[in-house]
């Protein structure tokens, strides 16, 4: 199956990505488009795995987490290797995001919680102290401009 996109495939993925709770038959409207053809494109969108999944996304402040960070982690040889401490770390309750980078970081980790000082424990009492870490930076989100799911 071929994985080559065409520009109404494009605007369906954009309507989607803006609003993946509309109807296909508004989604047809806004691509001027058959209903039918539009739910077949869908379909095979998510066949081809362009669509992983639809989801929502949260106000993470009305959740009690309001609190957001980013934590560069540098991989020391030891016990373990690059991908799993990615994978461990990536286990934490407060972990958003894990991932294994290029650069003079090796990974880099989106955080939440409800307070920098439960962050700044995160950090220095779990991360730090996880097998293969040799030094970590915390970078304290003030605010989000641009946040996809």
């Amino acid at each position: 199956m071929s994985t080559e996109l065409d520009e109404k495939d494009l605007k369906i993925l954009q309507e989607l990505v803006e609003d993946a709770e509309q109807t296909v038959s508004a989604i047809a409207a806004k691509v001027k488009m058959p209903r039918t053809t539009v739910q077949e494109r869908i379909k095979r969108l998510k066949q081809l795995g362009v669509i992983k999944k639809f989801t929502v996304q949260l106000d993470h402040s009305k959740l009690g987490k309001p609190a957001t960070a980013f934590v560069l982690v540098s991989f020391q040889q030891g016990t373990t290797s690059q991908k799993k401490l990615a994978e461990d770390i990536a286990k934490l309750p407060e972990v958003v995001e894990a991932h294994v980078i290029t650069g003079e970081w090796d990974i880099i980790v989106k955080v939440r919680s409800e307070s920098m000082q439960s962050i700044g424990s995160l950090v220095v009492d779990k991360i730090r102290n996880m097998s293969g870490v040799g030094k970590t930076v915390t970078c304290v989100s003030l605010a989000a401009v641009k946040e996809s799911v």
